[in-house]
């Protein structure tokens, strides 16, 4: 058997796919290393029949799996449409309903307070309210003393630690709770009207009291109000 002329088809079946993942053996150069094989083998000692069916068989192997892999990635695609097709319908429908999401923002109106909403997963004999500005700088902390488990709330009056009025905009709210010395864990939400749907690369985006929050975050949806 000729070895350069094996080697050299070698080269070349991989030259011709360079772009491809280091160490890997697509179904084309399999083919061609196996034809290469043929052309070249010694006619005085030709190429074992058993050896050929068993290199074939694997040929066939290798065919079958990109097969699969090829049918198992136009579903994934044809899945990613149809989710991301029923993600938009589902977020056009929520337009003008009542919703409750996870979100640690809260808008605070002109002239107006701010309700911030949380749960806590036990009671508390203390719970901090930390909210800060968009920098992170910290504007207001409140100390609430004692909250049942469950759903719980506290009226941001707009003001800062030094009892003056803060500018209209969104706001991070931070929600710290204990039990003694241990900790009890919170989550803050909001409610309010979905008002508004932006779709992104990064995913659609619903408008819920002028904050804007990830769709995947809805845990709740009331009524139609308009």
């Amino acid at each position: 058997m000729d070895i350069n002329n094996i080697n050299a088809n070698t080269s070349a079946a991989f030259s011709q796919q360079g772009a491809k993942r280091s160490g890997d053996l697509g179904q084309q150069e399999f083919l061609q290393l196996l034809v290469a094989q043929m052309r070249n083998q010694d006619p005085i000692n030709p190429l074992d029949g058993a050896e050929f069916a068993s290199q074939l068989a694997q040929f066939n192997s290798v065919e079958q799996l990109i097969n699969v892999n090829s049918s198992i990635s136009k579903l994934q695609e044809s899945h990613n449409v149809m989710s991301s097709s029923l993600t938009n319908s589902m977020a056009v429908s929520l337009t003008g309903k009542q919703v409750r999401a996870i979100g640690d923002q809260v808008h605070l109106a002109s002239g107006q307070s701010a309700g911030i909403q949380y749960k806590l997963a036990d009671s508390a004999t203390e719970v901090e309210i930390v909210i800060r500005n968009s920098s992170g700088a910290e504007v207001r902390r409140e100390v609430i003393q004692g909250a049942p488990s469950g759903e719980n709330g506290w009226v941001w009056d707009g003001r800062n630690n030094a009892g003056d009025r803060m500018s209209d905009g969104n706001y991070q709210v931070e929600i710290n709770a204990k039990n003694g010395n241990g900790k009890v864990n919170s989550l803050s939400y909001l409610e309010g009207v979905a008002s508004k749907v932006r779709y992104s690369g990064r995913g659609v985006y619903l408008t819920v009291n002028n904050v804007e929050i990830p769709i995947s975050d809805i845990e709740e949806v009331g009524i139609d109000l308009f």
